[in-house]
């Protein structure tokens, strides 16, 4: 099945327009109700999903659009994982909206589609109804659409519950706006666990080679490929001059470790960057970081060849077949890569052991294929009861099969690196990444929520770094 033949009825789309108010009372239903048809309800076990919503206001006042987020609730089977995009809201691309994934844990759904919509939107008018969003879901591979929460086989539009309204940035079934969300499952870690041992470090050094800094974290310096991650198909350093500390231009008198990796298309002028934390201490707790991934540039062209990647991750010592090995990882990869092709992709993976070839190794890896350029904040879990990857308070993966939980102690990471390389440009780019902070919690399972309040914590007391964590 093909996609492009969807943009063929820009006509139906373009009269969906905003319409009158509706003519009986609304007073006492919920603030929004969605509404909703399946345009590939023809194919419930093909690759795609494709719903129509449309939303309508039913209170007295207007209300910003970009206050409130739609939620479909979906499954993805064998799908190894998943790419949501609004394929047409009055034009292609969608203007004024952004779609996203996340992950949950409930009766017929473990992912949801998120539409976000940006100030340009505008205001819903009480009473009136949107023009419709044609929001695609695509597999990767044949799916059963039939056990999702938010699937009907209607093909023309009604009133729809199991489609749900919230407000902007709450939690997956908090903030209910309309509709009533999934429930059952096994949910995620909740929080609240006291905080006994803990690592923050928010990057106020005056170099890379300032000595407290230099106490604290590894300079990798060297030419030799030992991991984390694939192996790439070249050879290339890791120099120390790729890492900097430099000036927040956003916010006064803050600093940022910055990251970065160049190359001119060539072994011999690659070089890439990686720090890790000088004690191998961390296991089980929460990790976060406020990371910035960069699709484009910080000097030179982009070119979709380059296929750079940007992180956060733990690991042990890398050591291959070693049975105690474990590795967690957020990697972005703005340019696309390992069978993505050119979109823009971030990776969460666990690992159990290494081995070569990579495709050998014990490890379970999910991705999501949006724009994650800017700041963000990556918040991993790992408790007894698996690992959970979160950004920005959104949960994006969990990995529950014990197996992955780390068996020793293991080293916090940030670095980036090409994994391929487009050898028919020689002029010279570099990617980068910067980091604000990070921050650990020995055995102790917070929320991102939590994990901001402690951040903001130290930042009012003035605490540039702390570690009460022992080996």
């Amino acid at each position: 099945m093909t996609l492009n033949w969807k943009y063929s009825r820009a006509s139906l789309f373009a009269v969906m327009a905003l319409v009158a108010p509706v003519g009986e009372s609304l007073a006492g239903t919920n603030d929004v109700t969605v509404q909703y048809l399946n345009y590939n309800a023809a194919g419930p076990n093909d690759d795609i999903a494709e719903a129509n919503i449309r939303l309508r206001n039913n209170t007295t006042a207007a209300i910003p659009l970009s206050s409130i987020v739609v939620r479909y609730w979906f499954t993805k089977d064998s799908a190894s994982g998943v790419t949501a995009e609004c394929w047409w809201w009055g034009a292609s691309p969608c203007p004024n909206l952004t779609v996203t994934t996340g992950n949950v844990s409930y009766t017929g759904a473990d992912r949801y589609a998120e539409i976000r919509f940006t100030s340009g939107a505008g205001n819903l008018a009480p009473g009136a109804t949107t023009q419709a969003i044609d929001l695609g879901v695509v597999f990767g591979t044949n799916v059963d659409e039939t056990n999702d929460y938010s699937y009907g086989s209607h093909t023309s539009f009604i009133d729809w519950s199991k489609i749900t309204v919230h407000d902007a940035g709450s939690a997956p079934t908090q903030g209910l706006r309309g509709g009533t969300p999934p429930s059952g499952g096994g949910g995620t870690p909740g929080g609240g666990d006291p905080i006994t041992t803990e690592f923050f470090d928010d990057f106020s050094y005056t170099s890379a080679s300032d000595t407290t800094f230099r106490n604290w974290w590894n300079v990798r310096n060297d030419s030799n490929w030992t991991g984390p991650g694939p192996e790439p198909e070249y050879g290339a350093p890791w120099a120390a001059s790729n890492v900097s500390i430099v000036t927040d231009s956003a916010v006064s008198g803050n600093k940022l470790l910055r990251l970065q990796t160049s190359t001119s298309g060539t072994n011999a002028t690659t070089a890439q960057a990686e720090v890790s934390s000088k004690s191998r201490k961390f296991k089980n707790g929460t990790y976060a970081a406020r990371v910035k991934f960069n699709n484009t540039p910080l000097s030179g062209t982009r070119y979709f060849a380059d296929k750079p990647v940007e992180t956060f991750f733990t690991i042990t010592n890398y050591v291959l077949n070693d049975p105690n090995y474990s590795e967690q990882d957020f990697e972005y990869m703005p340019n696309g890569g390992w069978g993505r092709g050119n979109t823009s992709t971030l990776w969460m993976t666990s690992w159990e052991d290494t081995q070569l070839p990579i495709e050998n190794a014990d490890r379970v890896s999910d991705w999501n294929s949006n724009d994650y350029s800017g700041w963000h904040t990556l918040v991993l879990q790992v408790s007894s009861t698996g690992i959970y990857y979160y950004i920005d308070g959104a949960l994006l993966t969990s990995h529950t099969q014990l197996k992955y939980l780390p068996e020793v102690n293991q080293s916090i990471y940030f670095n980036i690196w090409f994994t391929e390389l487009d050898r028919a440009q020689t002029s010279s780019r570099t990617y980068h990444q910067e980091a604000d902070w990070v921050y650990f919690a020995k055995d102790a399972i917070l929320t991102p929520a939590e994990v901001t309040s402690r951040i903001a914590g130290f930042r009012t007391a003035g605490t540039a770094r702390k570690d009460t964590v022992v080996p």
